[in-house]
This record gives C-alpha cells, structure tokens and sequence, in this order.
C-alpha cells in the first residue's frame, strides 16, 4: 500500500523529535475513556483536548471510518452556535477547528501536538477505530510518527470478549441507537460491526507485526479496574511512567446493565469467539482474567 506521507515542518520536527506517542487503540468499551482520563492528568504527558480524534481511520479508512469527521463537524457547529457562546470552552473549541482541518490537511495532527507538547516527553490521544485498521494502514500510522521523529507506543485494553460486546450493545441503548440490548444480542453476533471490537488475536497480530511486540502495551480491563496497584502500575510503569493511585470510583462511559445475557446468548457467544479466548490463554497464559468466560 503506497500512502504518501505528508511532509513535517522543521519547527512542527524541532518540537516533537524524542518524544513518544501513547496511542491507545482500543478495545472499545474496555476501560479507554477511564484510562484516558488517567494518564491525562499526569503532567508528563500533553494529551489531546479531544480523547478521540479518529484521525488515522478517517485518513487511512475513509469508506468504513467518514462517518467520524461529520460528527465532528456538528460537534464544531454546535460549538459555534450562539446557544453555546456561554458554556463555550475554549481549549475545546480550538480542538474541533483543528480536528477540522486535518480533513483536508494530514500534517495538522502532528501540529496539534506540537502546540500542546512544551517539554513533557509523552503526547496521549486513545481512538478505539484504530484498531480496526490493516497491517499495511498501521504500519502507515508507525511511518508517520517516524517522519517527526517521535516513537509509537500503542496501548490495547482487552476485556472478556463477550463482556465487551454487550457493553457496546447496552451503551446503544443507552443513547437511543437500539431499543433493547438484550434481545439484539444474538442478532449482532452477526454483524461484522459488532464483533471486529472483540477480535483480539486479530488486533494483536496486526499490531505486533506493524510495531514489533515490545512496542505494543496490553493489560486487562478486570485487572487493572480490580488491583490498579498491580497491574496499571504495572502499565504505567512499563510505558515509562510515575504510578499514581487512581480515583476508581470515577465511573467514565459507563453504560446501564438492565438485563443479564441468557444461556443461549452466551453459548452462541462462546462458539463465536471460542478462537479470541484460546489465543488470549494461548499467549498470556495465567494473565488472563480468571472471570472471562472460556
């Protein structure tokens, strides 16, 4: 795949080379706004106003991923709109006119860091669609950050597969996009769009293949939301990082639980993604969560 890289600056170089871009890339309803708004509040790290910029899948994927930069438009025009000019916020304000630039410009991004950089090491921005890309689109995105001499660190939550896939379905249910979860369970086995998120071994080998296996942080969601002490220290420290205590009672994203999933959903489930379960035990052995369902 030949995808031309934009050219970088020398001020837009001079301000990011030597740093390191903690790109979280998923797994969707994992923990990722949780953990964003951990590792944002640590001062060495620049992270993005927005949590999710989209950018490389709205770039790299356009066919699958256009559908991000209108809801950044009508975030932006919403902003702009005279109802909001009171409850304005700036800082976000300039992030959706930026965001809308890289639209139509691809070095934008590395723009956007550039401001925000000053002299902390670390630049943050976590995107659950980036973990739907290609190999050839992810080895893409490592390029990009090479060309700014800055180094990729993607960071990959996993949570128990069909955990996971119902929590999407309940939170579409919480903004009005299903009318049950519950019975749209079964159903959404499916649907590709429902169950690429669960894919982990396919997400896993992409990713060690574009940016080697030392390069790519994984924790589980269950470990690091039951024994931080442990296993996001564990995260934290190993992306060279201070560990801070977390505030676990900061619930972020959650989605209501109003039905538990019957026999045959989970049986359904399992044969499903019966292949996710045995490569998660397969390469993280005793790691893997003594909850998850196979």
């Amino acid at each position: 795949m030949d995808i031309a890289i934009p050219p970088v600056e020398p001020e837009v170089r001079a301000r990011l080379e030597g740093r390191v871009m903690l790109l979280g890339v998923g797994a969707q309803k994992a923990g990722t706004s949780w953990l964003f708004k951990y590792l944002a509040a640590d001062p060495k790290i620049a992270a993005s106003p927005l949590k999710e910029l989209h950018f490389f899948s709205t770039w790299l994927s356009p066919r699958l991923f256009k559908g991000h930069d209108r809801a950044f438009l009508r975030m932006l025009a919403a902003a702009e709109a005279p109802a909001a000019r009171l409850l304005r916020a700036p800082r976000r304000l300039r992030a959706l006119e930026e965001r809308r630039t890289m639209m139509t410009d691809r070095a934008e991004y590395l723009r956007y860091f550039a401001r925000r950089a000053g002299e902390r090491r670390f630049l943050l921005e976590i995107s659950p669609s980036y973990e739907i890309l290609d190999v050839h689109r992810l080895r893409v995105v490592r390029r990009y950050f090479e060309s700014a001499g800055v180094a990729v660190r993607p960071i990959l939550l996993l949570r128990d597969p069909i955990e996971r896939h119902y929590s999407a379905l309940r939170m579409a249910q919480r903004d009005a996009k299903l009318a049950s979860a519950k019975s749209q369970f079964l159903p959404s086995l499916g649907f590709r769009s429902h169950v690429r998120h669960s894919r982990y071994d396919r997400t896993l080998r992409k990713l060690w293949s574009a940016f080697g296996e030392d390069a790519v942080s994984v924790a589980f969601y269950e470990h690091v939301t039951s024994t931080p002490e442990i296993h996001l220290r564990a995260l934290v420290e190993g992306l060279g990082l201070d560990w801070r205590a977390p505030d676990l009672g900061a619930r972020v994203n959650a989605s209501p639980r109003h039905a538990e999933l019957g026999e045959a959903d989970v049986a359904a489930a399992l044969e499903l993604y019966r292949p996710v379960y045995d490569f998660v035990r397969a390469n993280f052995g005793a790691e893997t969560p003594a909850s998850w369902r196979a």
